[in-house]
């Protein structure tokens, strides 16, 4: 197989499929930036301009940011200087409309899903434990030590409301319905690319960094 370029990448997967983890190798492997729509939105409302206030105000009301908001947020952030030899995006676009803006704009290379079964979300997330200053732990990585305390800033971990598994299949649910499309629309162009998910951290970096290296020049 020909080896290619590849510079402008989108990274799909469920949540609890380590895409904020995978998404570093990748991007280390490729040397290109990551444009995350958490960090990405975080920021933009910090900063308080129209459009950040415009976010917070559906954020802060736990509704979903209307495509127009999201299109703009993104299109315009690609357009500074470090995203000129490509990025990785993780969490956009979300649906068909997302894709459809960002296909008029820039052309994606491949778009690399990382697959894991509903049950496997469910058991990784609602393990899951946060500090106040948002470092993640699992419960079954801190049995031998003390799992209420963070082992960073040793402030206490707590149970996140929106981890709990009723609430973590009602998210799975509306991603498995918006991404199947998406997975369809980037088929279709023969850009889609899964990986297999389950396992270990390194064993799934190891699946994409074995991808990488047989088929990027």
């Amino acid at each position: 197989m020909a080896k290619t370029s590849l510079k402008k990448i989108i990274l799909l997967g469920p949540q609890g499929s380590g895409k904020s983890t995978q998404d570093k190798v990748i991007a280390d492997f490729l040397h290109v930036p990551i444009l995350a729509s958490g960090d990405l939105l975080r920021k933009a409302i910090s900063q308080k301009t129209d459009l950040g206030n415009r976010l917070a105000n559906f954020v802060n009301k736990g509704e979903l940011i209307p495509d127009a908001l999201m299109i703009d947020l993104f299109l315009t952030q690609l357009q500074q200087d470090q995203y000129g030899g490509g990025f990785i995006l993780d969490g956009f676009p979300r649906n068909l409309n997302q894709a459809a803006n960002l296909d008029r704009h820039y052309l994606i290379d491949k778009v690399f899903n990382i697959e894991i079964p509903d049950e496997t979300a469910i058991e990784r997330i609602s393990g899951r434990r946060i500090c106040p200053n948002g470092h993640v732990w699992h419960i079954e990585h801190k049995k031998s030590l003390k799992e209420e305390l963070c082992d960073i800033c040793h402030q206490a971990l707590f149970y996140r409301e929106d981890d709990k598994p009723e609430l973590v299949k009602k998210r799975l649910a509306i991603y498995r319905q918006e991404t199947s499309k998406l997975l369809s629309y980037y088929d279709q162009q023969h850009k889609l690319v899964v990986f297999d998910g389950t396992g270990s951290i390194p064993q799934v970096s190891e699946r994409i960094l074995a991808y990488l290296k047989e088929n990027v020049g």
